[in-house]
């Protein structure tokens, strides 16, 4: 019919848009942190020109410049599924025309990025996401600051993957996207108790199984070869994020700045297990409550965020996780426009902070931080609120997941 035809020609129109958008934001998210490649942080311009990220250092630290693997001498610090990931992108640097560089791998490991972010979109708008809603993953300053940051750009990839079978009835298949995307980066994991218990309540034994068990052997299937490839470098990501103390963006080393515990490593690492287990079984407890269990899986946002909160290290990428889900689930943007603008506010002023403590100038004092750190928490907080309370139903700008594009919903046996 010409008024299905003609609303169908927009959301094609205004999708193609938020391609177009989500790409400017990469080209400006890539020049943020490659323009200052060039003269090797010589003079602490990561710090007060805002160009850091973990992509310079990896490439001349851990060997890949010298055509490493991803466990060699100098192991990389991250999961069998990013190791292999940042590898192949120095593979691909070694391979290109020329001497390969940092410059080359920050080019290589962005081709990546921007395949993975266009991915996260198509995702998003398979799961009913509207033009408008696009625009919160497409449009985001997070986009901007964190894309090129690090790599988690990936599992988040994985993550709405995962998300995506779920809701059309595909739990095994989903099971093995969380599944990969734990073993790259461990918060796509966490979808997988919420899908297990959704099933176990609509009395789908079987079906919670095969989704579980999927997301365990996959998980397990990835670090096997790891480990018997490199006995004593698979594992640095996990001995490394036992060994860390409080980061000065947590919510752990303020409190130890205001005169509280100051624990050890071993000691800080439980206690953030600990309040993370008690406040993720609360967000769950409450918010089963006011949903069916074909929504449960929404909660994974409020569990995430308190991930994060109980975390001893907020790395500055990690809201990246945080974004295509409060598109996905939020009823209103207020606390999605609250986080983002605080999280710019943190980067703003956490790097200056940095560059005083690594001898570049004087930066700024911490209690500045603490202002934008506590600022942020606060944002998070209200989305966990806003989460658990909202009741069940479909957020403004989404469809009902089942009927997308006219597609059916496929279920497992």
């Amino acid at each position: 019919m010409p008024v299905t035809t003609a609303s169908t020609r927009r959301r094609r129109a205004g999708t193609l848009a938020a391609v177009g958008v989500a790409l400017l934001v990469l080209a400006g998210g890539w020049w943020m942190r490659a323009r200052c490649l060039p003269g090797g942080w010589s003079g602490g311009e990561q710090f007060y020109g805002y160009c850091y990220s973990d992509v310079a250092p990896l490439w001349s630290r851990r060997g890949l410049d010298e055509g490493a693997g991803p466990y060699g001498d100098e192991p990389l610090e991250y999961p069998p599924v990013l190791a292999v990931r940042i590898w192949l992108a120095a593979v691909l640097a070694h391979v290109l025309p020329g001497a390969p560089t940092t410059m080359t791998f920050a080019a290589t490991n962005g081709l990546f990025v921007v395949v993975e972010v266009l991915v996260a979109l198509v995702l998003l708008r398979r799961l009913g996401l509207g033009p408008g809603r696009l625009l919160w993953w497409a449009a985001a300053p997070t986009l901007l600051l964190y894309a090129f940051f690090n790599w988690d750009t990936l599992p988040v990839a994985l993550l709405l993957g995962a998300v995506l079978l779920h809701v059309r009835g595909r739990h095994t298949a989903s099971g093995v996207l969380a599944g990969l995307g734990a073993a790259a980066k461990v918060f796509p994991g966490f979808l997988v108790p919420l899908v297990v218990l959704a099933l176990l309540a609509r009395r789908r034994p079987g079906a919670a199984l095969l989704h579980g068990g999927a997301a365990a052997l996959v998980f397990v299937a990835v670090h096997v070869p790891a480990y018997l490839l490199a006995p004593d470098g698979w594992d640095r990501f996990y001995e490394l994020s036992s060994s860390r103390g409080a980061h000065v963006d947590s919510l752990w080393f303020l409190l130890a700045r205001l005169g509280g515990p100051n624990l050890d490593p071993a000691a800080l690492s439980l206690a953030s297990l600990l309040v993370f287990g008690l406040a993720a079984t609360a967000v769950v407890v409450l918010g089963v409550r006011r949903r069916r269990p074909e929504d449960w899986w929404q909660l994974l946002l409020p569990v995430l965020v308190c991930f994060i909160l109980a975390n001893k290290v907020y790395s500055p990428q990690y809201t990246l996780w945080l974004v295509p889900l409060m598109a996905l689930v939020l009823r209103r943007a207020a606390p999605f426009v609250a986080v983002v603008l605080s999280d710019v506010l943190v980067h703003a002023v956490e790097f200056p902070y940095l560059g005083g403590r690594a001898g570049f100038g004087e930066g700024l004092p911490y209690p500045v931080l603490a202002v934008a750190v506590v600022l942020r928490a606060l944002a998070l907080v209200w989305v966990v609120v806003e989460v658990v309370r909202r009741p069940a139903g479909s957020p403004p700008g989404r469809q009902p997941v089942p009927q997308v594009e006219g597609v059916p919903v496929q279920r497992d046996p």
